[in-house]
């Protein structure tokens, strides 16, 4: 079944439900892929939907971290409970480990060894994950293993 689809017999389960949440979250999500449809003149393919999430979940992200700063403990907990429920939607992600050892693979291909070779490791390492992992745990994997090959190097 097409992502949108799915997000349109979620919906009405939701309703039927009775699910307020899910349903907020989902009817939210529709506007937001209608919009990127306006803006593209055309519908969304499921890797563009998905690319869609994947933005609604860091805005929320996002919203989560400010309303920590602010003492909004309860919003916060609100925020994380819609990403939650984007989650499905989304490619299964790679787990911590995983993430490490193709960020190890991907620069040993690249022959990359130090800090300043980020711009050539990210778009390999984007490209690689293919939306199974967030961008900030990808630079973080990123920064530690070329920081970990210029020690290792410079021992040398």
């Amino acid at each position: 079944m097409a992502l949108a689809d799915q997000l349109t017999s979620d919906l009405q389960d939701a309703m039927r439900s009775g699910d307020t949440r899910r349903r907020d979250v989902i009817r939210f999500l529709r506007a937001a892929i209608t919009n990127a449809q306006i803006d593209k003149q055309r519908p969304l393919t499921d890797a563009e939907i998905q690319d869609v999430i994947r933005y609604q979940i860091k805005q929320r992200r996002d919203a989560i971290e400010l309303f920590r700063k602010g003492g909004r403990v309860d919003l916060a907990d609100e925020e994380q409970a819609q990403i939650e429920q984007l989650q499905p939607y989304l490619p299964a992600q790679l787990a911590e480990d995983e993430l490490r050892v193709l960020v190890t693979r991907v620069a040993a291909e690249l022959g990359v060894s130090t800090p300043r070779e980020m711009g050539k490791l990210m778009p390999a390492l984007m490209k690689a994950v293919a939306g199974r992992a967030e961008g900030s745990a990808v630079s973080r994997l990123a920064r530690e293993e070329l920081q970990r090959r210029a020690e290792a190097g410079g021992a040398a």
